[in-house]
């Protein structure tokens, strides 16, 4: 589980650093550099289909195994537990 929650602190991370310093300026002020800044961001934070878009979906995906890894130990500690009544504590 640790691994889990450590890919996702990482993903947080990196989803923060993309919306706040992956969008880029037209470093030359010319037309050539205007079109690569816009098309660099729209696949980088602008789109449907964008970096930022495929990281949350990762983060949420990893997000549901966790929970999923959570509530599959709950259950089998609460069927340990109700088996270990049962047994009286040993054979």
């Amino acid at each position: 589980m640790s691994a889990l929650q450590s890919s996702l602190d990482q993903v947080g991370v990196e989803i923060e650093h993309a919306i706040t310093e992956l969008r880029i300026r037209p470093w030359a002020g010319d037309p050539i550099s205007s079109t690569a800044a816009e098309q660099f961001n729209q696949r980088s934070v602008g789109g449907d289909q964008d970096a930022l878009t495929a990281l949350c979906g990762y983060r949420d995906q990893l997000q549901s195994a966790a929970e999923s890894l959570q509530l599959a130990n709950q259950h089998y500690q609460d069927t340990d537990d109700v088996n270990a009544v049962r047994l009286g504590g040993g054979c």
